[in-house]
């Protein structure tokens, strides 16, 4: 299972699940104490793991996205 990390709840991490868009809610000590929202995670062997290139693949993306629509305002 792979998913987007949405954000955080005390001891709680809430996933958004890139298959269906849901969101899904884990205990904080499944993953890695350096997590950030919008990291990229992945369930392997008990715990997520950050998938640090699809990470940031993403944030290119998205960056790329921002400066897009503020071009198109001048």
């Amino acid at each position: 299972m792979k998913g987007i990390v949405d954000r955080f709840e005390e001891d709680r991490v809430l996933i958004e699940i890139e298959s269906d868009g849901g969101i899904l809610t884990f205990d904080r000590e499944l993953f890695p104490r350096n997590l950030k929202e919008g990291d990229i995670v992945e369930y392997v062997e008990d715990k997520f793991i950050v998938k640090e290139e699809e990470t940031e693949e993403r944030k290119k993306y998205i960056n790329n996205l921002f400066n897009s629509l503020i071009d198109k305002e001048k």
